[in-house]
Parts: structure tokens; C-alpha cells; sequence
């Protein structure tokens, strides 16, 4: 158990000190799934050694990382949103809770699949001056929701 606390305090600790008190939702991700891998490792794999501990860690946080940095329910409703008013190439930018923080969303192609609305669309996501830039599809539903395609 102190292994898990001494790895726990250590992610803490370095997130604090690399993101300047400016934590993200992926930030929180990356010491919710250190802290998660770190604590099912041994578990799993009956093995306390330091080894085993970090290596749940480091896969938790790498885990945690990549749905940290996913949308959250406003931003996919900005992105519904912009789907159904802004013509292709007409960016929307929406202005974010957290400070120092936007998101645009750009629609690219419209096109339909089995006689539904489908469209590709990009995303900037700044924060702090950090922009990250992803792409994805999405498909009207009958109830004139959007649902964002993988």
C-alpha cells in the first residue's frame, strides 16, 4: 500500500509541477489512471514489486490520457450544434468554462448514408495556449440529434 501512495504522491506531484496549476480534463485523466493502474496492478497480477506497480501505472495513465482529452457533453453539443447551422468550411468558436479556453469546430464534407445526414467535421481545442487538433464524423439521428462516429 505505500508503494501505491509513494506512485500516487509522485503523479500528483508531477502533473502540479508540468502543467503550472493549469490542470486539463486529460491531465486528471492521466493521475486518475495512474492511480487506478497503479492500485489494480498488483491485483491483477499478484505481484507487488515496484515494477509491477508502475508499469499498471504508466498503462492507467496512458489510459486516462486518451479519454481525458475527449469531449465532455457541452463540447459534443457545440459540435451538434455547428452541424446543423454552419455551411462547410464555416468554422464556429465557442468560448470555454474553463479559462483561457475555446473550442472550434470546423464542418468539411457533407454527404448521406443510407439516405442519412452524415458530415466530417475538425476540432481546435485550446487551453492555456496549448491547441489540439482532432477530426471526426457525425450522422444526424431521426430525432435531429448528432451522433458522433468514432
Amino acid at each position: 500500500m505505500r508503494k501505491i501512495f509513494i506512485v500516487a504522491a509522485t503523479a500528483s506531484l508531477s502533473l502540479a509541477t508540468l502543467s503550472g496549476c493549469n490542470t486539463t480534463k486529460q491531465d486528471w485523466g492521466i493521475v486518475g489512471g495512474a492511480l487506478i493502474g497503479g492500485a489494480l496492478a498488483p491485483v491483477v497480477f499478484g505481484n507487488t514489486a515496484w515494477y509491477t506497480i508502475a508499469g499498471g501505472a504508466a498503462a492507467g495513465a496512458w489510459v486516462g490520457s486518451y479519454f481525458g482529452k475527449g469531449m465532455d457533453v457541452n463540447d459534443r453539443s457545440r459540435v451538434g450544434y455547428t452541424l446543423n447551422h454552419a455551411p462547410d468550411k464555416q468554422p464556429y468558436k465557442f468560448m470555454r468554462s474553463e479559462k483561457d479556453s475555446d473550442l472550434t469546430v470546423t464542418p468539411t464534407r457533407s454527404y448521406k448514408v443510407n439516405n442519412q445526414l452524415c458530415r466530417d467535421f475538425q476540432t481546435s481545442l485550446t487551453n492555456t495556449g496549448k491547441t489540439v487538433y482532432d477530426k471526426g464524423s457525425a450522422c444526424q439521428q431521426q430525432d435531429g440529434k448528432w451522433q458522433i462516429r468514432a
